[in-house]
């Protein structure tokens, strides 16, 4: 069995054994650690008669395209039908359902993580500029037959990297991977869906930008919210709704991911990026990332060598 089909058995397992939870949160159920995953639709339905995956949220960035066949999703507050040629582009974290997978289903999906790029000593801003991750924008488009040609070609040639042997594969995974992204996010602005979005993703889109500007110093919510002047309750209920996460959850994300960049992508000893991130205390600064990854920055930098 490859790791890839290991990964989609325990997937499969984790799902049955959790479909009495109102939203499975797959980051808690399913115990095993991957960069990315990327295989065929149809494949992954095939000798099965499971045609339905319910309300999920996971810490993995997910690419769909539908060549063929069909299938209903419930993703964030949209709801919508995927066929030929549709791509699906869910951000991570937010809540996600299907149903009604066709028999007759093709085409591909794509998971990864931030971490995939970092380890690969990508910029974060590659990744988070990328406005079809931005959990308000609508998931879905539809495509032309030569445009989804187009994509699928680069799905097959992200697989065949994945399984060769070459020098520097990783690399030109991650290089593939960024084109993916690139493509598609052309393909959602020509048609104008970043904009279809409900007033709310005004808050949402402003609180992410003063975030950005602010994480280092301010980690209330409180001062978000009256930065946006609205209450800290809505502004928990409008992040959470949209993304999974309540706003201090994304605070805290955030900061997690700047140290994850700055142990993947620094020489920086675990005390100056303490300092640098505002941790007067290096051993307070230990106990929080242990908080999220359950190991200490230390080795979670040395695993990641």
């Amino acid at each position: 069995m490859s790791p890839d089909e290991f990964l989609l058995s325990e997937f499969k397992k984790v799902l049955l054994k959790n479909t009495h939870e109102k939203i499975i949160n797959l980051d808690d159920t399913f115990g095993h650690d991957f960069d990315l995953y990327i295989e065929r639709a149809e494949n992954i339905f095939n000798d099965t008669d499971v045609r339905a995956i319910p309300p999920n949220r996971w810490s993995y960035h997910r690419m769909i395209l539908v060549n063929e066949g069909s299938v209903d999703f419930m993703t964030g507050i949209y709801k919508f039908s995927a066929q030929k040629n549709t791509l699906v582009v869910i951000p991570a974290r937010v809540i996600t359902s299907s149903k009604n997978w066709s028999h007759d289903i093709r085409g591909y999906l794509a998971l990864f993580k931030l971490d995939f790029f970092l380890q690969n000593n990508f910029p974060r801003q590659c990744i988070e500029n990328k406005k079809i991750l931005n959990p308000t924008a609508r998931p879905y488009v539809s495509v032309t037959e030569e445009q989804a040609e187009e994509i699928a070609h680069v799905f097959e040639a992200i697989m065949r990297e994945k399984e060769s042997a070459g020098k520097n594969k990783d690399e030109l995974v991650v290089l593939k991977v960024l084109e993916l992204l690139i493509l598609n996010e052309r393909l959602f602005e020509h048609q104008n869906n970043f904009d279809d979005t409900p007033p709310s993703s005004s808050v949402i889109k402003k609180f992410i930008e003063l975030l950005d500007e602010n994480y280092l110093k301010k980690r209330s919510v409180s001062f978000y919210a009256a930065q946006l002047s609205v209450h800290p309750n809505y502004l928990n209920a409008v992040i959470k709704k949209h993304t999974g996460l309540t706003a201090k959850e994304t605070i805290q994300n955030r900061l997690m991911l700047e140290t994850k960049y700055l142990l993947h992508s620094t020489n920086l000893s675990i005390k100056e990026i303490s300092s640098q991130l505002g941790f007067n205390d290096p051993n307070y600064f230990t106990s929080f990332f242990k908080q999220f990854e359950n190991i200490s920055p230390a080795n979670y930098r040395s695993s990641k060598v």
